[in-house]
């Protein structure tokens, strides 16, 4: 299996939206994908059916959780089907007007299948600090990863015989710890509709240090994303350049349909070169679990990012927001149903906010951020990231 199948896969299977708060959703991804071997490598190009299930949510304030299955299916006579189960679990939370911490970690073992049967399993873990200060956001953060593989080497005797010479073929599995650490900084800037953005990178592993510069930029529209990126890496074997584009399309509807080529980049944790592919895929969501939220929240992109607010609240009779993004002044909610709904633009950064119904100050029990104001009063704290600006991204 070419080393670009994997990323290009988990692309569309784990980037699809995040359920409602305090929601967790189950989808179904299908998809293909074509795998170019890396350059000078072993391997040969292949194609794949892709498939698999998907489940996530939030949970607290600012936690959230996915848990994937996948499997790739070899439609080329030499290639190698493989399938891998993978988890994660991560936390962001505001500290102040403009700060934000959070921590990631994931989990993730694969099993390739035969001409080169191989396995491996790690976890990796991201802590980071963000900055927002109007359209601008500078994000710090390390990296950690453990793990192991096992890969099976084949070796060919020959034996003469009576019968004369036969070949065997005896196989011995090679075990390696895997390890790296490292960190990275990153700036973005929101311009409309585009948003440019830089980052730096810096590892060490057993088999020796890496270096990346990154230089990316993501077009948004109402509905979708794309992006391209190109990055140099400076590698023990050498320097590598690669370049990568993505489209995600939202149908208006349960489906996402992703996109995704180029070359991609190494991987110091698991010492697997850069490589080439292709993939694509829909990702149907088949259910969500959880009592319908009291608040939910999403960010949308059309010209100039705008925040949609829904409170469910039927009883009623009138209900105001206030925030940072209302300059404190209170802004009208419209009802429908049992929902009161408003739409505000917001900029990226750290907002504060609340509501007034029925001219009393009440903010829901799981609204994002919990925190106490300068007079001891309860807000709730909503950290607009430059990749929250996405078509109906709900927490």
């Amino acid at each position: 299996m070419g080393t670009a199948v994997l990323p290009a896969l988990l692309l569309c299977v784990l980037s699809g939206e995040p359920a409602s708060a305090q929601q967790t959703a189950l989808s179904l991804d299908l998809g293909a994908s074509y795998s170019l071997p890396p350059a000078g490598g072993i391997g040969i190009a292949s194609t794949y059916a892709n498939g698999g299930l998907r489940f996530g949510g939030s949970f607290g304030a600012g936690g959230f959780f996915s848990a994937a299955g996948i499997g790739g299916l070899a439609l080329s006579e030499e290639g190698a089907s493989w399938a891998s189960a993978l988890g994660g679990v991560g936390w962001l939370q505001p500290v102040s007007r403009n700060v934000s911490l959070g921590i990631s970690i994931m989990g993730e073992a694969f099993t390739v299948g035969e001409p080169v049967p191989y396995r491996a399993a790690y976890v990796q873990a991201e802590p980071e600090v963000g900055f927002a200060f109007g359209g601008t956001a500078v994000r710090f953060s390390g990296y950690g990863g453990l793990g192991n593989s096992e890969v099976t080497v084949f070796e060919t005797f020959v034996r003469d015989t009576r019968f004369g010479p036969r070949v065997f073929q005896v196989g011995s599995i090679v075990a390696s710890n895997l390890w790296a650490w490292g960190a990275a900084a990153e700036i973005a800037q929101e311009l409309g509709v585009v948003a440019p953005r830089l980052a730096v990178e810096a590892y060490d592993s057993p088999q020796g240090p890496y270096a990346v510069g990154r230089l990316g930029i993501e077009v948004r529209s109402e509905p979708g994303t794309f992006y391209a990126e190109g990055a140099v890496w400076d590698t023990p074997d050498g320097q590598e350049i690669v370049l990568r584009a993505g489209l995600r399309v939202l149908t208006g509807g349960r489906a996402t349909v992703l996109a995704s080529g180029g070359r991609y980049g190494p991987d110091p944790l698991l010492d697997s070169p850069a490589a080439g592919g292709l993939g694509a895929s829909v990702s149907l969501e088949l259910a969500r679990v959880g009592p319908a939220p009291e608040l939910t929240w999403r960010v949308l992109e059309n010209g100039q990012p705008t925040l949609v607010l829904e409170l469910r609240s039927p009883d009623a009779s009138r209900i105001e927001c206030v925030g940072e993004f209302t300059r404190w002044d209170p802004v009208p909610m419209l009802r429908d149903g049992e929902v009161w709904r408003v739409t505000l633009p917001i900029t990226p950064g750290v907002h504060h906010f609340g509501f007034f119904v029925d001219g009393e100050w009440y903010v829901p029990s799981q609204a994002p951020g919990l925190t106490k104001d300068e007079w001891g009063g309860v807000q709730a704290t909503l950290f607009v990231s430059e990749q929250d600006s996405l078509p109906d991204v709900t927490p």
